[in-house]
């Protein structure tokens, strides 16, 4: 019988066995869900896979309320940040995550080498990652993080800091999908620069027809008239930037010539002319897979992003990019290549790129294209597998290092 929260991947004698931790919430369920992808393409690992918000048992639910009880960063009360919420829900992550190995461990599973995403879910587990070889998959540094925290809440990251200093300075290799937040751990933990691998998370291309730049211009062609189709895809509405893109599409009086879909669970409030909002949409179905076909542009002016797996499904899908220019947002899109990038929070620069895009079939095809072939190059599932198979691998060697 399975542990809580692990799917197992059937596998046969020889291959590598590997544990896959992750937490679970928020953009990190996509990560796992492409990490299995991934690793399934590879003959050559039996994976297990750990997800830490499944099959959370009662003792479970009461560490983590003892744990993470109490005010959130950001509360206005003097002394809130000294409560360090941020610190105490990642130690309930990296705690349950060695609960959970230790539950396998005990009914005799072993395993050549462990992964681990993000790098809290590994905090308790450093004398394991010592005994037995272990990848840690990050998205950013604690201090990256912190950058986007209200300065009274700054302090809630130090902790989280030593903690991760701990953890790369035991894993034999380190994954990052951007040189954004490869570069600033380097400069953090020089001596880690050596095991650091830059590679971009996987994109499930399956559904994604390369055909599709291609058809969305000949049909603007065979009906110049018709509204160009704006896509937004966003949960956190505030964080990617909605409020923003609803005053740039009334500043740029968007809806006389174009429409614009908001796939979000948040509530929005009161929507200008030309906008809808889709909801409960699941990634990966059909529905999904529609409005990405249906669409001619997707915007998403976030103003805090640690990677941006949307931005990636957007050039699968071949659709030109209006994006914020942070973070690790210009190593996903390339601006003036395969989408427009301007600074968070401006109206008028936003509604000027989405105006130069809506007015330009030609260059919505040329982006379009250019957008799908680059993630084809650099983030397609089976060259994600082989590069981490290896890396796996090699840390099982003693050789991941390099």
């Amino acid at each position: 019988m399975s542990a809580p929260g692990v799917v197992s991947n059937a596998g046969g004698d020889g291959r590598l066995r590997a544990l896959f931790v992750n937490s679970g919430i928020l953009g990190h369920r996509s990560v796992a869900r492409v990490l299995r992808e991934a690793v399934a393409a590879d003959d050559r690992v039996e994976a297990e896979h750990v997800d830490l918000s499944e099959g959370l048992t009662t003792g479970d639910r009461v560490v983590r309320r003892l744990l993470c009880a109490g005010p959130r960063s950001g509360a206005s009360f003097p002394g809130a940040a000294l409560t360090f919420p941020r610190f105490r829900a990642e130690l309930n992550a990296g705690l349950l995550a060695a609960r959970r190995i230790g539950a396998l461990e005990g009914r005799g599973r072993r395993f050549d080498v462990l992964h681990f995403h993000t790098q809290a879910t590994a905090w308790a587990s450093v004398a394991r990652m010592r005994a037995t070889p272990s990848v840690v998959s990050i998205d950013a540094t604690q201090r990256l993080a912190s950058l986007e925290a209200p300065p009274s809440a700054r302090i809630d990251y130090a902790p989280g800091a030593r903690a991760d200093a701990r953890v790369f300075a035991a894993a034999a290799a380190i994954v990052s999908p951007s040189r954004w937040a490869a570069d600033d751990l380097v400069a953090g933990q020089p001596e880690c620069a050596g095991k650091v691998h830059v590679m971009p998370y996987p994109v499930p291309l399956e559904g994604f027809d390369p055909e599709w730049a291609e058809e969305r211009y000949e049909r603007t062609a065979r009906d110049p008239s018709a509204p160009v189709r704006v896509l937004f895809v966003g949960g956190d509405w505030a964080r990617k930037g909605g409020p923003a893109l609803l005053a740039a599409w009334r500043e740029g009086g968007f809806a006389a010539r174009a429409r614009l879909v908001l796939v979000t669970a948040a509530e929005v409030g009161a929507l200008p002319p030309g906008v809808e909002v889709r909801r409960g949409v699941e990634a990966y179905t059909r529905a999904w897979l529609d409005l990405w076909r249906e669409a001619d542009l997707f915007v998403m002016p976030t103003r805090g992003e640690a990677f941006g797996m949307v931005f990636q499904e957007a050039a699968a899908a071949g659709l030109p990019v209006v994006g914020t220019a942070i973070n690790a947002v210009p190593e996903i899109v390339l601006d003036g290549e395969t989408g427009l990038l301007v600074p968070p929070g401006d109206a008028r620069a936003l509604a000027e790129a989405m105006r130069a895009l809506v007015d330009s079939p030609e260059r919505r095809r040329e982006m379009g294209t250019v957008a799908r072939l680059r993630i084809e190059a650099i983030a397609s599932v089976e060259g994600y597998a082989a590069r981490l198979g290896a890396i796996l691998r090699a840390a099982t060697e003693g050789g991941a290092h390099g």
